[in-house]
């Protein structure tokens, strides 16, 4: 399975192409102008994962919620400029994750290996829990497998014992536990753990 990149500008969307394409090894991934020409023309097969490139007045915004069922199960990532309201609204749309343009493409490219492994990504997770009158609790923010990777930081194991226990590889926690730390807005390891106290029973 391939994946998509959609964006209207020619230059964002051959250079996403390309590094999406590299994650999932291959050349480049389909670009589409519209995220409508990007369904049209993947309806027959499914996909591994769109990537939309969104400005924040562009139409699609408001249909986020409506992409990410069109193209479940595949996760769907935004490649934006957002404010934190926006994000809280994407991520609560279904959206697996929020990647600034701003970041370089190593961190790009780790991300959407994160959200490949079922992991989220949002950069500015942190700041959006202030504007909420409750924090809502760790098993509805993170993703099943960064639920299994708290638990066992909370348990006090290492990056490589946790990598050993879930069959995945070291860089692959690694990953995990930077997504926690960035959802929580926990500045460490130890936060992350003291938080998620009680949250597993």
């Amino acid at each position: 399975m391939n994946a998509v990149v959609v964006s209207r500008f020619p230059v964002y969307r051959e250079a996403l192409a390309r590094l999406v394409g590299l994650t999932f090894g291959h050349d480049a991934a389909d670009g589409f102008a519209t995220l409508q020409d990007a369904l049209d023309a993947t309806a027959p097969a499914p996909i591994g994962m769109m990537v939309l490139e969104v400005e924040p007045r562009d139409p699609e915004l408001s249909e986020v919620k409506a992409a990410v069922q069109a193209v479940a199960p595949a996760p769907l990532v935004l490649f934006a400029v957002q404010s934190p309201a926006e994000v809280q609204t994407a991520y609560e749309a279904g959206v697996r994750g929020c990647i600034p343009k701003t970041a370089p493409p190593e961190l790009v490219s780790a991300a959407l290996r994160l959200i490949l492994a079922g992991g989220l990504y949002f950069s500015d997770f942190a700041n959006m829990s202030t504007r909420q009158k409750a924090e809502p609790p760790l098993r509805s923010r993170l993703s099943a497998r960064q639920l299994e990777v708290l638990r066992l930081i909370e348990m006090g194991q290492t990056n490589k014992e946790i990598a050993k226990a879930l069959g995945i590889s070291v860089a692959t926690v690694k990953l995990h536990v930077q997504a926690i730390l960035n959802i929580t807005g926990a500045r460490n390891r130890t936060e992350a753990a003291l938080r998620a106290r009680g949250q597993f029973k």
